[in-house]
């Protein structure tokens, strides 16, 4: 029988982690209950990206509501935000998870190859990762990747780039990573600059 109790801690840990990481970006960036909106919670989702293997499969929406629930304990739906907007709401944050995790599995296969066997381009790595649904007959991933354009080649190169780079120590660059960083250190900037007499 196979010990999943290291595994376990491990997962509940990382859990916490990110719960603890989107709970300080909520916080820093001083949204108000009135701003929980996608854009801001997928800044917040993106600013605690790391560049790990499995971080947007293992990144579940529990998560993005814990820390809801920790940085708003009484946020209720009022006025323009029904039940079936709150709703609404988690299920585009869960669809956002669940795109970058499609986005990761497509990286870690095409990881999966040796270097001079790697698509070179965004255009050939779509036809790649469609090829490898189609001969595997997974025909909803297939239809998932032919999905905007040829979008799924070009993300998952930026995945794989990211978890190669961070791997070799060098910096890791991803667009919506850095621009929810940057947001957060404005407002806090500007929150100093403003306390300072």
């Amino acid at each position: 029988m196979m010990d999943t109790s290291k595994e376990t801690v491990t997962v509940a840990s990382d859990h916490s982690k990110t719960v603890d990481a989107l709970v300080a970006y909520l916080t820093d960036c001083q949204f108000s209950e009135s701003q929980l909106n996608v854009g801001n919670l997928v800044m917040a989702v993106e600013a605690v990206y790391e560049p790990h293997p499995r971080f947007w499969r293992d990144l579940s929406l529990t998560c993005v509501a814990d820390a809801i629930a920790r940085v708003f304990p009484d946020w209720k739906p009022s006025g323009r935000q029904t039940v079936h907007g709150v709703n609404s709401l988690m299920r585009d944050i869960e669809e956002v998870l669940e795109i970058n995790a499609f986005d990761e599995a497509n990286a870690e296969m095409l990881g999966s190859l040796p270097r001079h066997k790697r698509p070179p381009d965004r255009i050939a790595a779509t036809d790649w990762i469609c090829d490898e649904y189609r001969r595997k007959g997974q025909t909803t991933r297939l239809l998932l990747a032919q999905m905007a354009g040829k979008r799924c080649g070009e993300a998952a190169l930026e995945a794989l780039r990211c978890v190669e780079d961070a791997r070799a120590g060098k910096p890791y660059e991803r667009m919506g990573t850095t621009v929810a960083r940057w947001y957060r250190e404005s407002v806090v900037k500007e929150r100093t600059e403003r306390s300072i007499p």
